[in-house]
C-alpha cells in the first residue's frame, strides 16, 4: 500500500535523509565485509563510479528509467552505492585524513541546505529554465571527467571538478524547483511519486560530496 503524502516537500527531504543514511550504512557494510584488496584499486573504482553516477544522472532526467517506483528501491540503490563508495572514501580518508572527509561532508550538507532553501523560497518556475543548460553541461562533463581521470594534470582536473560542482549545484536548484512544480501541478499523490525526485537529489548530493573531496585531494597533490 502506498503512503499518502500530506507534506510533499518535507517528505522529499525526509526520504533524502534516509537515503543518505542508507548510503552510509552501505559504507559501514563495506568497511566490515569488503576485502582490503578491493580498496587498493580505488583509483580505478573512482573513475568507473563517477562516470556511472554521471550517466545515471542523465538517464534519470530523460525518462529512460521509470519516474514512479517504490522508495524501497531508492534505499536499496543508496545502500549498494555506499558499499561501492567504500574504497573511494577510504582512499580519501587515507590521503586527507578522517577529519577532512567529515568536514567535506558538512560542507556538502551546508551547500545543499543553502541552495535548496533558496529554491524553496522562489517561484517554482524560476530555476526550471536551467534544465536544458544543465543537461548540456552534464553531457559535456562526462568525457571531460574521463579525460581528467587519465591525464592527471592538476589545473585541468581542478577545472573539471569545479565545473562539476557548479553543474550539480545548479541541479539542486532545478530539482527542488521541479518538486515544487510537481506539487503545484497536482502530480504528487503518494510516496512513489516522490521517488525519482529523491533519487535525483541524492545524486546531486553525492556528486558534490565526491567533487569537493576530489578538489581537496588535487590541491593536496
Amino acid at each position: 500500500m502506498n503512503k499518502v503524502i500530506q507534506n510533499p516537500i518535507a517528505d522529499v527531504f525526509k526520504y533524502l535523509a534516509i537515503s543518505i543514511l542508507f548510503c552510509f550504512l552501505g559504507y559501514g557494510f563495506g568497511v566490515a565485509f569488503v576485502p582490503e584488496s578491493v580498496a587498493m584499486i580505488a583509483n580505478i573504482i573512482v573513475v568507473v563510479m563517477v562516470v556511472a553516477l554521471l550517466i545515471l544522472c542523465l538517464v534519470s532526467r530523460k525518462g529512460i528509467i521509470p519516474d514512479r517506483f517504490s522508495m524501497n528501491w531508492v534505499y536499496l540503490f543508496t545502500f549498494i552505492d555506499g558499499i561501492i563508495l567504500y574504497p573511494i572514501i577510504q582512499m580519501y580518508v587515507g590521503s586527507l585524513g578522517k577529519e577532512i572527509v567529515i568536514s567535506v561532508l558538512f560542507i556538502t550538507a551546508l551547500i545543499f541546505l543553502v541552495l535548496s532553501t533558496i529554491a524553496r523560497r522562489e517561484k517554482s518556475d524560476k530555476y526550471l529554465k536551467l534544465g536544458n543548460t544543465l543537461f548540456v553541461g552534464l553531457i559535456i562533463l562526462i568525457p571531460f571527467t574521463i579525460i581528467a581521470s587519465f591525464v592527471g594534470f592538476g589545473a585541468f582536473n581542478i577545472t573539471v571538478t569545479v565545473f562539476s560542482i557548479i553543474i550539480f549545484s545548479g541541479y539542486i536548484l532545478y530539482d527542488v524547483s521541479l518538486v515544487k512544480y510537481a506539487i503545484e501541478s497536482g502530480n504528487i499523490n503518494d510516496s512513489k511519486d516522490l521517488s525519482i525526485h529523491v533519487l535525483n537529489l541524492y545524486l546531486d548530493f553525492i556528486n558534490i560530496f565526491l567533487d569537493i573531496l576530489n578538489l581537496f585531494y588535487d590541491f593536496k597533490e
